[in-house]
């Protein structure tokens, strides 16, 4: 009987004690983890420095992160992009187009050769106008209108406004839409104009 009271009191006591020693245990963790956080050197308050912070190299980037940062598109000289134009004359390919005639505005734009980038200009907007697609056709409307208002002919830059912002509609692209709609009223242009492309 002395034996059975004894394992009684044995169990009894290991029923209270088990959870003290639990809760002892994860206060000795979790005061160790604070102390070392505490020391490490990202935890020190660093000095104010003259230089701006540096981004992460693109291998310090989380999966996530990747699938959110595109990697930078090359620059295609002008011939490459001429290249390309041939090509896609040859194979028929009319909806590339509009697209390669952007890029090479833009290429003429790097090189200074603002009659070239005007040109170019005007055969993405007529290439888009025929065979699409509307986004191209848009954005090449949306630069001979900023150019047109840049030049001081705020005629032309409503008409063209007017036709990009038409083709951001049919791309579905509401909030361009908006955005040209807006700077047409900034700028005093009839919203209501139902023009042809030309």
């Amino acid at each position: 009987m002395g034996d059975k009271a004894t394992l009684e009191t044995l169990l009894s006591a290991a029923v209270f004690l088990i959870p003290i020693a639990v809760l002892f245990t994860l206060i000795l963790l979790l005061s160790r983890r604070r102390r070392r956080s505490a020391q490490s050197p990202a935890a020190q308050p660093r000095e104010p420095s003259a230089e701006p912070p540096q981004a992460e190299p693109l291998h310090a980037l989380s999966p996530d992160q990747h699938a959110q940062t595109p990697p930078p598109a090359p620059v295609e000289s002008v011939e490459t992009i001429l290249e390309k134009i041939e090509t896609a004359l040859v194979r028929g390919e009319k909806t590339a187009l509009s697209g390669l005639y952007y890029e090479l505005a833009a290429g003429h734009a790097r090189l200074g050769k603002a009659e070239a980038r005007m040109a170019a200009l005007r055969s993405a907007a007529g290439y888009g106008a025929l065979h699409g697609p509307p986004g191209a056709h848009a954005a090449a409307r949306l630069a001979l209108g900023e150019a047109a208002h840049s030049a001081g002919d705020l005629t032309t830059a409503c008409e063209q406004w007017q036709m990009a912002r038409t083709a951001y509609l049919q791309a579905g692209e509401a909030e361009h839409h908006a955005r040209i709609e807006k700077r047409m009223r900034e700028n005093g242009c009839p919203t209501d104009w139902v023009l042809t492309d030309f």
